[in-house]
């Protein structure tokens, strides 16, 4: 992909970065589905999700267990425990559930620590695919029973 010209880099600038308001969602084709009650109400909704000591356990040993694996040269900061952890609690609020599971934190796990981990250049050249070191990590970390 090639750079704009000057003059449509300084009509970007100008449409764009000079602009007094954001542009609103419609402006971008987007459609309201939910109004700020409704957006409230989830919030407070997944507020009252429980999380048990040993789910909590449970993502920490997984998240940290992204930083002992030869084939990733970054793991995942514990940023990345704290949102897998919102995650799962608003998957649960999703599936009625005022509580965790073990399987909330395991299908969110792969979607959520994929982009905040590095490869090796060892792994990459072998053709390993970053989704292969997550599987292996979550089926490596007991979940709790």
């Amino acid at each position: 992909v090639s750079y704009p010209t000057a003059e449509e880099e300084r009509r970007i600038v100008a449409d764009h970065g000079a602009r007094s308001t954001a542009m609103s969602p419609a402006d971008w084709g987007v459609e309201a589905r939910a109004d700020a009650a409704t957006i409230d109400a989830a919030v407070k909704t997944v507020a009252k999700v429980r999380l048990v000591d040993e789910v909590i356990d449970y993502i920490v040993a997984l998240v940290r267990g992204t930083r002992d694996v030869a084939d990733l040269e970054s793991g995942a900061s514990p940023r990345a425990g704290a949102m897998l952890a919102g995650a799962a609690r608003a998957r649960a609020a999703l599936d009625g559930r005022d509580f965790v599971i073990p399987d909330d934190v395991k299908t969110l796990a792969p979607a959520l620590l994929r982009h905040r981990l590095i490869l090796s250049p060892a792994a990459e050249i072998s053709g390993r695919a970053i989704e292969d070191v997550v599987a292996q990590i979550i089926e490596t970390i007991e979940a709790p029973r």
